[in-house]
């Protein structure tokens, strides 16, 4: 069993929620994206001496056609 890290929540704002788009073997389009709902900065460091965080997430999930996927790269070109 692994335990979570205790810490502190800190403020944040999102810079880039971007989706990643995955080809599935029966022609759909799997769109998966993650949205942080709290971050907490512990008192731990990494092997670099960097902070280490610890998130709290959704991942939000989408399924699209081939033509539904098309339309959305058109869309942001």
């Amino acid at each position: 069993m692994h335990t979570i890290p205790k810490g502190k929540a800190i403020g944040f704002k999102p810079l880039m929620e971007e989706w990643s788009h995955y080809s599935l073997d029966d022609g759909n389009i799997l769109g998966v994206r993650i949205i942080v709902s709290k971050v907490m900065k512990t008192d731990q460091l990494d092997a670099t001496g960097l902070p280490i965080y610890v998130f709290q997430s959704t991942n939000v999930v989408q399924v699209l056609t081939q033509d539904e996927y098309r339309d959305i790269v058109r869309l942001q070109k």
